[in-house]
């Protein structure tokens, strides 16, 4: 199979590659959200870090590409998956902090929004005005989503929602929520669930009434998520998408779109490039780091595995460009993007030998410190998004076969 890009997605993907250089590389370094080679931490750990992403993504909307990827009718341009694939391969190779808007919300509003969501969020997220948090993973519904317990009851026109959400990403800087919640206790696990836009701030900033938040920290000290308390906190019935008790399968929707993974190989290609020109320069005991041929050898492992997943990910949006929904073919690359995601540091960290365990600020650390970072950072590296294991079964049960 081919998958070269044809002319005109390759002079996209250049024209991004450029852009980002330019656009991306002039930062101050924070301690906790920032580096050395140009790469913005994904925690948004730092306000200044968050503030730089969101003027980012205001130049993308500039350029008429942040929601390129979306319907004409909602003021997108339709690209082809295979423009989209070649955009989004190029940005994420330079290590842009964002590519496209809408993120996982937006999909699921443009296919089960009642009209008033599709009017008042949609132009939001088209102009990279509005921040999203995804309430789903619970403490006891994890990888058993399904099984989650934060109870929604209908009182007159508002919900009553108490309950729990955690591992969320965002939601120390969110302005709304997208939340799972059960509606019918009594109905069969995946029937009595609904899928609700609840408010997490207003317009002064502040919080929700009944809405808790704590953080959560990862090994670095980062603040990547936050655990998320509800008590008696009313949602209007209106915020409620597509049918009550139907949430489940609106869900199905927006995991369909954030497991195609498109970004992973390039991104890890990147930093992998970056990582091999600061060796090129770097002499350990007098000698050329890149000298020891056991190391070249690793390093031409993990190219070929990440060229692996580049490949995986070619293959997804080949058979999305035909309409087919690549299930299984999804769930093959994350898994192998979960095995780089830690792979792929702890190669960095052992290169650099004891220094590569230095975090960031030590003054000795190679590379600003980001390889220790990282390798410290990654160590949860298959468990977002739907676990390695999880993703193991659906290869198992749907693409070959096996019985549950």
């Amino acid at each position: 199979m081919d998958f070269r890009l044809d002319a005109a997605d390759q002079a996209l993907q250049d024209e991004a590659r450029q852009f980002t250089r330019a656009e991306w590389s002039e930062k101050v370094a924070d301690p906790r959200g920032w580096d050395e080679i140009g790469l913005l931490s994904p925690y948004h750990a730092d306000t200044d870090a968050l503030q730089a992403q969101r003027d980012f993504s205001k130049k993308l909307v500039d350029k008429g590409w942040w929601t390129m990827h979306w319907p004409e009718e909602y003021g997108g341009r339709a690209v082809s998956i295979e423009t989209q694939l070649a955009y989004r391969e190029g940005m994420a190779y330079e290590g842009a902090p964002a590519s496209f808007g809408g993120g996982l919300v937006a999909p699921v509003l443009m296919i089960h929004g009642s009209d008033w969501q599709k009017e008042e969020f949609l132009p939001k997220v088209a102009n990279a005005d509005i921040d999203f948090a995804q309430g789903f993973s619970e403490p006891n519904a994890g990888s058993d989503l399904a099984s989650l317990q934060t109870r929604a009851v209908r009182d007159g026109d508002d919900y009553v929602i108490n309950g729990q959400k955690i591992w969320t990403s965002g939601a120390h800087y969110g302005e709304w929520y997208h939340v799972l919640v059960r509606t019918d206790p009594d109905a069969p696990k995946h029937r009595g669930i609904s899928y609700v836009l609840m408010q997490l701030r207003d317009d002064d900033g502040e919080i929700t009434p009944g809405v808790t938040l704590r953080p959560l920290y990862d090994m670095t000290g980062t603040r990547r998520w936050s655990e998320v308390f509800f008590d008696n906190v009313r949602v209007p019935v209106r915020n409620l998408i597509g049918e009550e008790n139907r949430g489940w399968y609106a869900a199905m929707t927006t995991l369909s779109f954030e497991r195609s993974g498109i970004e992973t190989a390039a991104k890890y290609l990147g930093e992998l490039d970056r990582f091999i020109a600061v060796m090129r320069e770097t002499r350990f005991n007098g000698e050329d780091v890149l000298n020891d041929p056991l190391i070249r050898h690793k390093v031409a492992d993990l190219k070929i595995e990440l060229e692996t997943r580049r490949m995986l990910s070619y293959r997804v949006a080949f058979m999305q460009s035909r309409g087919e929904l690549p299930v299984k073919e999804g769930s093959m690359g994350k898994a192998w993007g979960d095995n780089l995601g830690k792979k792929w540091p702890q190669l960095m960290a052992s290169i650099l030998q004891e220094y590569g365990r230095l975090g960031l600020g030590e003054s000795r650390a190679p590379m600003g410190g980001y390889p220790g970072f990282r390798y410290e950072a990654m160590h949860g590296s298959g468990l977002g998004g739907g676990t390695t294991e999880v993703q193991r079964n659906l290869i198992a049960q749907r693409g070959l076969g096996l019985p549950r």
